[in-house]
């Protein structure tokens, strides 16, 4: 009976066991930031600019103005709102994305400064990515009303836009989104805390640019009051 047993495996090396794979990490959340601020700022462009578009057509509807309402939101837009609405997108994107991190990690999350940096060079990027899509929710809206053409659409704008007013676009978007990155860089490990909920830190993050935005629009309003 013992010469039928096959000692072969017995007796053979044993296998050496796979590598342990390593313990999984949380994802810098940086490029994530860069990477999903784009669709987020199409979309909020387009509630953006749906919005200023109907605060605009009203407000001028009590002068019988509605014809300039396109050119009027276009020089809001190039001023503030197009800047205004991509720093709101990347940084509902960077808070999403920074509590979730943190949910994930088993510790704090290191503040990578250099990809915070990243983040700050894309909001010029993101501003000429947004401002197109208020206008084109401004024109969909335009175009939805009776009297609506894309002549009067185009008329509208080049009696109020300037070429200098592009100047204000990447500025703005430059400017406004320091108050971004100081949230990154400085608020990163409170953001990842999981003391705090979600909507309190969808709140800071609200307000610490909605106050500097205030300020800059009031030193552009003393600067070039037309």
């Amino acid at each position: 009976m013992d010469d039928n047993l096959d000692l072969g495996q017995v007796y053979a090396s044993p296998v050496a066991a796979p590598p342990a794979a390593p313990p999984p990490g949380v994802i810098s959340p940086y490029d994530k930031i860069v990477t999903l601020s784009f669709p987020m700022s199409a979309g909020i462009g387009l509630v953006g600019g749906s919005v200023a578009y109907l605060r605009s057509a009203d407000a001028l509807s009590f002068f019988n103005a509605q014809k300039h309402t396109p050119g009027i939101l276009c020089v809001a837009v190039l001023h503030g709102w197009g800047a205004i609405c991509a720093v709101l997108a990347a940084s509902l994107t960077a808070v999403i994305l920074l509590h979730r991190s943190g949910r994930r990690a088993s510790g704090p999350i290191r503040v990578d400064r250099t990809r915070a940096l990243l983040v700050l060079a894309t909001l010029p990027v993101l501003t000429v990515v947004t401002a197109p899509f208020c206008m084109l929710a401004a024109l969909l809206l335009w175009l939805a009303e009776p009297a609506g053409t894309m002549s009067e659409f185009g008329a509208s704008l080049s009696d109020f836009v300037r070429w200098a007013d592009f100047k204000y676009l990447p500025a703005t978007g430059a400017l406004v989104g320091l108050w971004l990155t100081a949230l990154l860089r400085i608020g990163a490990n409170w953001l990842t805390t999981k003391k705090h909920g979600l909507a309190l830190k969808l709140f800071v993050a609200y307000a610490a640019l909605a106050v500097p935005n205030a300020v800059l629009e009031s030193i552009v309003s003393l600067v070039d009051p037309v």
